[in-house]
């Protein structure tokens, strides 16, 4: 309290150190430690975190799940009629005739959920002691946490790294490597990989059109993604499922083959 009982918000906050990946060019080895944070991060909150409200996170309907591409469906009004809405409705089909059916065979896990290049802070100098690189120095934004499965947290990681890419088709091998160092995917979830990514475009994409017609205001922030987004979605679907895998199952060989070299 103040003079003349005058009363005050105080609002306390704690900083972490780093740059907004979002903010530099990720080289290789990053995203290769990003997927590797994505990994491990999954596995300490599954394994490490004790919490009594930790039950909570068993958030069936919350839109930012990677298993609900499907709810998506009721938002694509904001889309309109063009060729970008065709596209999504092809990515919620196949994500439920061919991803659906199988999410309970994959592994699960607590998701951080929302690894994007505005959550992950990094500063200068290699945690291998290497020529300037980056390393992370922080993570923000808990707020998505569900429960999930790991391959989803691969998939998010992996669509988040294209948004400001040079090489967007190209990031998801690195990714993939780093954490495939700590959770390998099965054959089954590599096998959604695909899908999974373009369904995290997708989730991105909608809600953001969605939000954006609510609170025209905050247009600007809310489209982040869609600068580049749509794009990258385009190009995978013309692409196709089997040449981006390639690319992306090709890099992640080179690192296997790497660290397991005597």
């Amino acid at each position: 309290s103040g003079p003349g009982n005058q009363k005050y918000v105080v609002r306390l906050l704690t900083y972490l150190p780093g740059t907004p990946v979002a903010k530099i060019a990720a080289p290789t080895q990053l995203l290769y430690d990003i997927g590797k944070l994505a990994a491990s991060l999954d596995k300490a909150l599954t394994e490490q975190f004790h919490h009594p409200s930790v039950r909570s996170l068993h958030r069936g309907q919350f839109i930012w799940n990677l298993a609900n591409v499907p709810l998506l469906e009721q938002y694509m009004d904001a889309l309109g009629q063009n060729e970008h809405r065709a596209v999504v409705e092809w990515v919620i089909q196949q994500f439920k005739e061919k991803v659906t059916p199988k999410i309970s065979s994959f592994r699960p896990c607590i998701n951080h959920g929302d690894l994007n290049d505005h959550n992950i802070l990094v500063v200068p100098g290699s945690p291998r002691g290497a020529a300037p690189q980056y390393r992370v120095s922080g993570v923000l934004d808990f707020s998505d946490m569900s429960y999930g499965r790991y391959v989803f947290e691969a998939a998010i990681a992996i669509m988040y790294m294209m948004v400001e890419s040079a090489e967007p088709l190209r990031v998801g091998g690195h990714v993939l490597a780093g954490f495939e160092s700590v959770v390998p995917l099965t054959g089954g979830e590599r096998a959604a990989l695909f899908l999974l990514v373009s369904g995290r475009f997708a989730q991105s994409l909608v809600m953001a059109a969605h939000t954006a017609l609510l609170c025209p205001e905050n247009e600007e922030y809310l489209m982040i993604t869609a600068r580049t987004g749509w794009k990258h979605l385009m190009n995978m679907y013309a692409l196709g499922q089997e040449a981006v895998e390639k690319m992306w199952f090709e890099t992640a060989a080179v690192y296997a083959r790497r660290e397991t070299a005597p």
